[in-house]
């Protein structure tokens, strides 16, 4: 079978990847051995756990063993790959909240489409994990079954979706590395949002300080309008900004 199609793209995004370190220590583990101790685990073909392994055997012409597991579907495969994960003890707290999430979002899917097959009602559709996005709102029952899933507090959850909502993409990737601590990527976000809040204040009160002009020909009228219009624009900046910035406050408590 050819490499590129025992690799999955959708499957293999399921596995958090391992640091530079990391990596180097199993190719080293690996190559000092001789061997891959551990299988590579195969569904219908697709490798579903032991990319690493398999790319540093490929690379230096080592043998391994392989193993089969046997799924229904495709999406019961997926759920084992994430539960398989979780077992992991070199996952940071925002990688294993990250494939709670992702369980959680199949496994409502998966509550639907069995309603839909048995003609179930929307009022039976409510889940103890609901869809990742909409986290940082939903009820706390939601919060702490996805939390509990993670192994982390409903605080920890709660900063982190507020991390994943509000930050710059560099932030988060730093958090999931490990590179900066949930706790501390919060306070960082927190004094940005401030930041962001007094900016956008101050040029409000520039605006508003310069309108309306007392006389009203046809220039300040045109004026008027778009100053106006760009005070109401930063009227709706200063209120997005507010909200995250009680979210952020939200998290805190």
């Amino acid at each position: 079978m050819a490499a590129k199609s025992m690799i999955d793209p959708e499957f293999k995004a399921l596995i958090p990847p391992l640091s530079d370190e990391e990596y180097q220590q199993l190719e080293a583990n690996i190559l000092s051995c001789g061997r891959c101790r551990d299988a590579i685990i195969l569904w219908n073909g697709i490798i579903i756990d032991g990319h690493n392994r398999f790319y540093i055997c490929m690379k230096h012409g080592i043998e391994f063993e392989i193993k089969e597991m046997d799924f229904a579907s495709r999406e019961e495969a997926r759920l084992w790959i994430i539960e398989n994960q979780m077992g992991r003890r070199n996952l940071t707290d925002a990688m294993r909240i990250e494939l709670a999430l992702c369980k959680a979002d199949m496994l409502k899917e998966k509550a639907r489409a069995n309603l839909s097959r048995v003609g179930g009602d929307r009022k039976s559709e409510k889940s103890p994990l609901a869809k990742s996005s909409k986290v940082v709102d939903e009820p706390v029952n939601v919060r702490k079954a996805i939390a509990s899933e993670a192994a982390v507090g409903e605080r920890t959850l709660h900063r982190y979706m507020q991390i994943k909502k509000d930050g710059s993409p560099a932030l988060l990737e730093k958090v999931k590395s490990g590179e900066i601590k949930i706790g501390t990527a919060h306070k960082m976000l927190a004094k940005e949002i401030e930041k962001q809040l007094k900016q956008a204040d101050k040029w409000y009160a520039y605006i508003a300080e310069r309108a309306p002009f007392d006389r009203d020909d046809a220039d300040d009228r045109l004026i008027n309008d778009r100053l106006g219009a760009l005070a109401q624009q930063l009227q709706g900046l200063l209120q997005k900004i507010d909200d995250k910035k009680r979210g952020v406050c939200n998290a805190e408590n």
